[in-house]
């Protein structure tokens, strides 16, 4: 007796638990009809479901309203909202015990569907009292397939659009092209009185009518892959050694996520850092494996630059090409260490062979400075220069002159040769000494030196760096030296990177 009542209380849970199930699922199909439905009411009121992937996101979309500036002119629900804000869906990742079907979306056919498969779906819709208060915000949409009579029978409606070849039992996507025939009520009835035997599909009535075919739906765009660390310029301490990368949230079961190295060829990137040298370029984008549902993402590219790790070497100068006019008088020594540029003529005649010398002319000395580790784009003294403001005769200094360097690089290793132009500018002499001053000017602060390395380019750049105020003062590109002053000058210069 035990035994058979155990029997019957086990045969009466059971039955009690597949009419669960039942009711469960018979529940489920029923909420899919209905949201099926205003799915294609919510699409047929111009909104757009493209680019949505779960069901939940679906939902939240259709709780937003129009703008009330539309709602006079909205044919339907006066807000445009068709669900309840408190609808929400029970995601699930896979079947239950029961292997009970679950709500899918659909994105490619704009519609929810039943199924046992797995993945992320809802096991069921259920009203959240908590989210009674939210605001979903509102939604600018298309035109709406009907619209209010334009006539004076205002309150009939007319399509606005061809009619979409939507079953809203079962919404399939459409594409409002072409207007259709609004509703006439003036107009006078046809020579049948049978119906037409076209029940609503393709045409809006008439010769004016005609669909056109199904538009398909805008594909979801994969997410960009994350590149870590980002591409740029690194000190040479600090350039990393390795990167990784990762597919910013694409789901792996519809892409794949790829890279290439210095536009070589694509591969599959396995999880395994990717070793960096300087100047490499890294690609990775998302490839869609569900061609017809995702597009490949945008490629992201980062390069990754070394700077030098510094400049090591010594320099050597000389004077030449000086201009002027055809009085002038240049005296040039590029022996030892200092160079000198000596111009103008300092004897004023005073008639009777009698001449007033004012001793001292125009010069400028160039003692090159040797550098070491200099880091890319750091000021360093590239050398010293004294420059003397003297008094000349007859239009006889120079207006113009070249000093040429020879660069000996031991880090790295080059030889190399820049010119330095120079732009020489004498002055009225008058009681404002600033005026007074002559003008050397640097012409070509940015030198013709460049270099390459690492597939960095270096520059060689100088400035005026005044060392005595009492002689000299800096404007710019533009040394001033005072009448009559010694300056005690720094050529000031740095090796700048295009990155």
């Amino acid at each position: 007796m035990i035994s058979i009542i155990g029997v019957i209380a086990g045969v009466g849970a059971a039955l009690i638990t597949d009419d669960s199930d039942s009711a469960r699922v018979s529940k489920l199909q029923s909420d899919v009809a209905t949201l099926n439905q205003m799915v294609a009411l919510y699409i047929a009121d111009g909104g757009s479901l493209a680019g949505l992937t779960t069901p939940q996101s679906v939902l939240d979309k259709m709780k937003r309203t129009r703008p009330q500036s539309e709602w006079q002119q909205h044919v339907g629900i006066a807000s445009g909202r068709l669900v309840d804000i408190r609808l929400r869906a029970q995601m699930t990742s896979k079947p239950d015990n029961s292997n009970n079907p679950r709500a899918f979306w659909d994105r490619t056919k704009q519609r929810f569907f039943l199924s046992k498969a797995g993945g992320s779906a809802a096991a069921e819709f259920y009203l959240d009292d908590s989210l009674a208060s939210s605001d979903f915000g509102t939604e600018k949409r298309t035109k709406s397939v009907v619209s209010f009579n334009s006539s004076s029978s205002g309150w009939v409606w007319g399509a606005s659009v061809s009619n979409p070849s939507a079953d809203y039992l079962d919404p399939q996507p459409f594409s409002p092209t072409k207007p259709g025939m609004p509703f006439d009520p003036s107009e006078e009835a046809g020579p049948s009185s049978n119906p037409p035997t076209d029940s609503g599909g393709g045409s809006g009535g008439g010769s004016g009518g005609g669909g056109g075919a199904p538009a398909q739906p805008t594909l979801a765009l994969l997410p960009i892959p994350l590149i870590s660390p980002l591409g740029g310029t690194y000190p040479f301490t600090s350039f990393p050694t390795s990167v990784t990368i990762s597919n910013g949230g694409a789901p792996s079961d519809v892409s794949t996520l790829m890279y290439s190295i210095n536009g070589g060829a694509w591969q599959e990137y396995t999880g395994t850092s990717i070793p960096l040298m300087p100047a490499m370029s890294l690609q990775a984008r998302n490839e869609s494996t569900r061609p017809a549902e995702y597009t490949t993402s945008y490629t992201n590219t980062q390069t990754y630059y070394r700077l030098t790790s510094g400049f090591s070497g010594s320099a050597e100068g000389s004077w030449g090409n000086a201009l002027g006019g055809s009085n002038l008088v240049t005296s040039i020594q590029n022996s030892g260490t200092t160079s000198t540029f000596k111009s103008g003529n300092t004897k004023l005649d005073l008639g009777n062979g009698t001449y007033l010398d004012a001793g001292i002319e125009n010069s400028m000395s160039f003692t090159p400075a040797s550098f070491g580790g200099i880091t890319p784009n750091t000021w360093f003294d590239f050398g010293s220069m004294v420059i003397v403001n003297g008094t000349t005769f007859y239009n006889s200094e120079a207006t113009g002159v070249t000093l040429t360097v020879n660069l000996n690089l031991t880090q790295p290793s080059i030889s190399a040769t820049t010119y330095i132009n120079l732009g020489l500018v004498s002055t009225s002499n008058t009681s404002d000494r600033l005026a007074s001053a002559d003008i050397v000017q640097l012409l070509n602060p940015t030198t013709d030196f460049i270099i390459t390395i690492d597939g960095v380019q270096y520059r060689l750049e100088l400035q005026w760096v005044s060392k005595d105020p009492s002689g000299s003062v800096v404007q710019g590109n533009n040394l001033l030296v005072y009448e009559g002053a010694t300056a005690n000058v720094e050529l000031r210069a740095r090796f700048t990177s295009n990155f």
